[in-house]
């Protein structure tokens, strides 16, 4: 165990040494909110002002906003996992698994060493976009959701970092450079934003598009962040107005639906641990035939 625990810290200063990798890693999120602050919020404030001409400007844009921040801590679950993986793709590349095998280390105990740095380091870069995002929102539009919801989206937020950073180990199993690696970042950073519904309200997509964005984990997980980030800021945006707040909800990724199945926040747990367990083993079990 202790030495799992010295590979794992070994693995995260390696990380942190990099700030051009780590501030790689937070592109997606900082483009997303970029994006809203110049040109795609103003949209969004302006087509909810048509739709609830009633609605106070401030609950508009408190609701917007809080919207963009679950979306930017969703993304960043995903491009910090992968990136803190460039560590194993790098010594594989420059032959460190060669000084590991003469050393007193198991290959589960290095595989191990990888997996774990990769799910810490991407819960502590989420819990600071996390903390960031919510300190922002509660100054400037008193959208504070309340403790429980805190705590619950803390939670869920640990669940989608295993569950990504399990899909990462699998993925960068099959990456035999560091170019390969860095187009797989810039992809996955770039796409994973729009395949999260996060860019564009799904209630703007073809149905079909939906349906099929819907079957994916990144719109799920977007989801499970979306009511207790934003659901305050929600129901005081629809405050008086019937069947609005369903609606609105719809139209912004707070609902999904495959067809006629409803995806429920339990159903998403559910996926989540699945992914946890199957691509985490499976690329556990590929990373220690690499690094035998």
């Amino acid at each position: 165990m202790k030495t799992t625990l010295s590979l794992v810290s070994r693995n995260m200063r390696v990380y942190y040494r990099d700030r051009g990798q780590v501030v790689l890693s937070l592109i997606a999120p900082l483009i997303l909110l970029l994006l809203y602050v110049l040109f795609l919020g103003s949209l969004q404030v302006d087509t909810l002002k048509d739709e609830i001409p009633t609605a106070d400007e401030s609950d508009i844009d408190a609701f917007v906003y809080t919207w963009v921040f679950s979306g930017m801590v969703m993304i960043t679950t995903v491009t910090t996992g992968l990136s803190a993986l460039n560590t194993f793709v790098e010594d594989r590349i420059f032959g460190r698994f060669k000084d590991f095998r003469v050393s007193p280390i198991s290959p589960v105990q290095l595989v191990g060493g990888y997996l774990i740095a990769s799910f810490l380091i991407a819960f502590a870069m989420s819990l600071i976009v996390f903390a960031v995002g919510q300190v922002v929102v509660s100054l400037l539009y008193d959208a504070f959701p309340g403790w429980l919801n805190i705590i619950a989206s803390i939670g869920y937020t640990a669940l989608m970092c295993l569950g990504f950073s399990a899909i990462s180990s699998l993925v960068v199993t099959f990456i035999r450079s560091s170019g390969a690696f860095t187009s797989l970042s810039v992809i996955v950073g770039t796409i994973v934003g729009f395949l999260a519904g996060a860019y564009i309200p799904a209630g703007t997509m073809s149905e079909g598009v939906v349906s099929v964005l819907n079957t994916l984990p990144f719109a799920q997980s977007a989801m499970l962040l979306r009511e207790p980030l934003a659901g305050g800021a929600l129901e005081r945006l629809t405050d008086g107005l019937p069947g609005a707040d369903e609606t609105i909800a719809t139209y912004f990724g707070f609902e999904l639906s495959v067809g006629d199945v409803e995806i429920t926040t339990g159903i998403v747990v559910a996926i989540l641990l699945g992914i946890t367990l199957v691509c985490g083993a499976l690329g556990a079990l590929r990373m220690r035939k690499s690094v035998s």
